[in-house]
């Protein structure tokens, strides 16, 4: 089976996850930022496209890219992941029917969560700042000592990548 995984990310976590999923795979994985994908789609058997999460909102590029292939995608298994610190299942398929074109998320094979990422040593002043609230209020409703807010937060999830992964390997069969 060759996958095809596009992504968009803003700090990194969203790549990470792109590069883990793929390692993870058995078949063979292409792994590229979805804006620069102009390649055929007609040589992947599935398709697999992630995207940070900031305010419900995935990457303006995923919601674009999907929209504009809509089509094309909806001709293949396609499954989504999303780089952020959300677990509830049934937001994070609020965020599928949210983000992105209805043909895709009522047939989407798997929509999941790999956890998130704070990479503090890579952020400017502000949205350092930004993310030091962000991740306070986490820490609070998810009962966890608050964070220093210098140190990077990484909740990425290689248990859930895993998962994913096989679950893609079982259900992604070429559509004739």
């Amino acid at each position: 089976m060759k996958v095809l995984i596009l992504y968009e990310t803003t700090h990194g976590a969203t790549k990470v996850c792109a590069e883990k999923l793929a390692d993870t795979l058995h078949g063979q994985a292409d792994v590229f930022r979805a804006r620069h994908f102009s390649g055929d789609f007609s040589k992947y058997d599935c398709v697999i496209v992630g995207s940070p999460v900031y305010g419900g909102s995935a990457a303006k590029q995923i919601k674009g890219f999907c929209s504009l292939n809509c089509e094309q995608l909806a001709q293949k298994p396609f499954a989504v992941f999303f780089s952020c610190l959300m677990e509830d299942k049934q937001e994070i398929d609020r965020y599928l029917r949210h983000n992105f074109p209805q043909k895709l998320a009522e047939n989407a094979l798997l929509c999941e969560s790999f956890g998130g990422a704070f990479y503090f040593s890579r952020l400017n002043f502000m949205d350092r700042l930004i993310d030091k609230i962000l991740l306070k209020a986490y820490a609070k409703s998810a009962g966890i000592p608050t964070p220093d807010g210098k140190t990077d937060f990484v909740t990425i999830s290689e248990r859930k990548i895993k998962a994913f992964a096989e679950k893609i390997e079982k259900a992604a069969v070429p559509i004739p």
